[in-house]
C-alpha cells in the first residue's frame, strides 16, 4: 500500500469515526435531557465530555490532512 493510499484510508476512516461520534453525542445529549437521575446525569455528562474530546481529535486529523480527492490526484 502506498503512502497516498494509506493517507486516503486514514482520512476516510477518521471521517467515518467522526460521523459515528457525532451521532453518539446526539444520542447521549438526548438521553441526558430526558433523565432526572443525578447519577445518570453525572455519568452521561462524563461520557459526553469524552466523546467531545474524541470529536475534536478526529476534527484535528481531518483539518490537518489534505482531502482524499487531492491525495488521489
Amino acid at each position: 500500500m502506498s503512502k497516498i493510499d494509506c493517507a486516503v484510508n486514514v482520512f476516510a476512516s477518521a471521517s467515518l469515526h467522526l460521523d459515528v461520534v457525532d451521532e453518539f453525542i446526539a444520542i447521549t445529549q438526548s438521553k441526558l435531557s430526558g433523565t432526572t437521575s443525578d447519577f445518570a446525569r453525572d455519568s452521561l455528562t462524563d461520557l459526553l465530555s469524552g466523546l467531545t474530546d474524541q470529536r475534536e481529535s478526529y476534527r484535528a486529523v481531518l483539518a490537518a490532512a489534505p482531502t482524499a480527492n487531492a491525495l488521489a490526484a
